[in-house]
């Protein structure tokens, strides 16, 4: 059985090389239900910080979050300033955020803390952490780079409170942003969302139906059956030509002018309504609105339709393994290609729609 040196006497200098108190790791599945324990127990310094952030590592990676180790030590490391006194670690989101608190003499410069050079350390803690105030600067830097937080709170009583997230990262569902307007999600890299369309080759509110007129039928904005998307002004139609007209001989002779106004709903002489998603490339039917072209994609974006061509249905976290890069940038990258029509949701996973399908093809 390990022994421990006696608890240290109030007035004794802190003995950096061995921690005598209990730490604590509260793991919440969900806010509605009390959180799991686990207790780290008192070891020498090096072992009781590399056991308490590889624990926190762990348990944070199995309820699904994807917080780096590194960052999770420097954090850890942290609490040798407090002394380890009434260390307590709280992971929820899933995983994606993880409170550090302590009761030791707290940290005065927030601010100065997360900036490079400032350092509250003193020799003998040098020898179980670098302490040159490079810490929380790192785990500022790599959180905002991935779209993370930090912040830095005085616990209750004494003692400070380090929280870092990534909870708006992988398969964690985002906060649905509203505008003013009340017309739904606003996401930031997309233009704001524009008022409900008009359904294809409805009246417009306030203009009037146009009268068929003269020999060609006038043009007809119509919004097309793709989300997000500015309207699309069909052409005017040209004359029929009359049955066996030669090639390269004289039009035939228009229609005549309509002696009846048109039904209501659709326009006399509209395009019927098209298909959902028209065959990618291919030239519109007579009277129908040309199809809707390939949106502007970046290298990462035309990278995950071909995966999930590939590949099939795929979430953010698997997607992020299968190309090597990180589960948040997956994540905004799905949320642009399912506005734009190409990807759909299929639970935590995306899949392509028809159109999707068909833009991959020609990638």
């Amino acid at each position: 059985m390990e022994t421990k040196p006696p608890s240290q006497s109030p007035n004794a200098p802190f003995d950096y090389s061995f921690v005598d108190t209990v730490g604590n790791i509260a793991i919440y599945d969900d806010l509605l239900s009390g959180p799991r324990v686990v207790k780290v127990q008192p070891a020498d310094t090096a072992t009781y910080i590399e056991s308490l952030a590889s624990g926190i590592y762990e348990y944070a990676r199995e309820a699904g979050g994807s917080i780096p180790y590194t960052v999770i030590r420097e954090v850890s490391e942290n609490f040798i300033h407090a002394q380890f006194k009434e260390v307590l670690v709280t992971i929820r989101d899933h995983g994606n955020t993880i409170s550090f608190a302590d009761h030791g003499p707290g940290i005065p410069s927030k601010e100065k803390a997360q900036m490079p050079g400032f350092s509250s350390a003193v020799e003998p803690m040098r020898n179980y952490i670098r302490g040159v105030g490079s810490g929380l600067p790192i785990v500022r830097e790599y959180l905002e780079s991935s779209h993370g937080t930090i912040t830095i709170e005085d616990n209750l009583g004494t003692g400070a409170v380090v929280t870092i997230s990534l909870a708006r990262g992988a398969d964690e569902e985002l906060e649905e942003p509203f505008d003013k307007s009340g017309l739904g999600r606003q996401d930031p890299f997309q233009a704001p969302i524009q008022a409900p369309m008009t359904p294809y080759g409805a009246p417009q509110a306030g203009v009037p139906i146009p009268e068929a007129s003269g020999s060609v039928f006038p043009a007809q904005t119509v919004a097309p059956a793709y989300p997000y998307s500015a309207p699309v002004t069909c052409p005017p139609t040209s004359p029929y030509p009359a049955a066996g007209n030669p090639y390269g001989t004289a039009a035939a002779q228009p229609y005549p002018q309509a002696t009846y106004p048109p039904t209501a709903g659709q326009p006399y002489g509209a395009a019927p309504y098209p298909a959902p998603y028209p065959p990618y490339g291919s030239a519109p039917a007579y009277g129908q609105a040309p199809p809707m072209p390939a949106p502007a994609l970046n290298e990462k974006e035309r990278l995950y339709l071909k995966m999930l061509a590939s590949e099939g249905p795929l979430g953010p976290t698997e997607m992020a393994k299968l190309t090597d890069g990180k589960p948040n940038t997956v994540f905004y990258a799905f949320e642009r290609l399912e506005q734009a029509g190409l990807i759909q949701k299929m639970g935590k996973q995306r899949s392509l729609t028809p159109y999707g399908q068909q833009v991959a093809q020609n990638l």
